[in-house]
């Protein structure tokens, strides 16, 4: 288990999915403890490790918010929730039901993610009475001496809200801009299925560079190093290239599988030095992300 303070009183945890430096949890250490996207349902115990290792008894959480309900975000609120008897999970109005009866969104996931899903774990329900509905006006939360306000920001999902503390001058960027692997010094634009939009994206982005904030977090995977400002240059890049690059690649081969082995070679130089399955499992994503995106899937 590995954390890592990424400012005053906020805290990563590494989830460990796949690998180390994949997927991170964040802790608000303030006057309400607060932990930001807790991961995936079989890297609740691991989380919640981190949460001692930071200093607080999870028992002390407060809030638990969710960026989205997709499964590596999301999926450990109900184990998170069992620990943290006071606390309350946050999620967009649209997609909270899925938390209440996660059923069906196990199913799809499933169906998207084949093999890779047993990595991720099947996620345990949510009382109805501790999920707080957050519509696409978002909400702030007062955790003490910092607020945090979820900006609703659909592209990468529908349902997706990133998170400024502006006390902090610090923006949880979830995946509005994509994600960063820093051992790969490899980035990737946040395409996934069934309902990537790149023109939404494209509005993400520019929203949250108005914000010229000191401090980006990614859950996948933790601080952007240097200057802040370059974030948005390479999101807005990458963007672009990965959908020129993949619709240039499925015209060439004719079918999403043989893109996706193009894609891997061409695009996902990652592994190493990561797990060869964070390179397949991202592959996967992009390429169907962008190819259902212009109605090629």
């Amino acid at each position: 288990m590995t954390t890592f303070q990424v400012a005053d009183g906020v805290h990563g945890i590494d989830a460990e999915l796949f690998d180390l430096g994949f997927l991170s949890a964040y802790l608000f250490n303030d006057a309400e403890p607060t932990l930001v996207d807790p991961g995936h349902a079989a890297g609740a115990e691991t989380v919640l490790d981190g949460v001692r290792d930071c200093g607080v008894d999870p028992a002390d959480i407060k809030h638990v918010v969710c960026s989205h309900v997709h499964v590596d975000h999301a999926g450990a609120a109900s184990t998170i929730l069992d620990a943290a008897p006071e606390a309350d999970v946050y999620i967009h109005e649209m997609t909270a039901p899925h938390l209440a009866d996660p059923s069906e969104l196990i199913a799809s996931s499933r169906e998207a993610m084949g093999e890779y899903f047993d990595h991720m774990g099947e996620q345990g329900p949510v009382p109805e009475d501790r999920i707080e509905m957050v519509s696409s006006d978002g909400t702030t939360l007062d955790i003490g001496a910092n607020t945090l306000e979820l900006r609703h920001l659909p592209g990468h999902s529908p349902d997706h809200f990133a998170i400024w503390n502006a006390e902090r001058d610090l923006l949880f960027a979830a995946e509005c801009l994509g994600g960063y692997l820093e051992r790969a010094t490899n980035f990737f634009p946040p395409s996934t299925l069934p309902n990537f939009d790149v023109a939404l994206i494209e509005e993400a982005i520019a929203h949250l560079q108005e914000l010229d904030p000191e401090h980006v977090l990614f859950p996948h995977f933790g601080a952007w190093p240097g200057d802040s400002a370059a974030v948005f240059e390479h999101a807005e890049r990458e963007l672009h290239r990965y959908d020129e690059r993949i619709l240039a690649l499925h015209d060439e081969t004719g079918a999403a599988e043989e893109t996706k082995a193009r894609v891997r070679a061409d695009l996902m130089d990652i592994s190493p030095p990561y797990d060869p399955a964070v390179a397949e499992f991202y592959t996967s994503l992009v390429t169907d992300g962008y190819l259902k995106y212009h109605d090629r899937l």
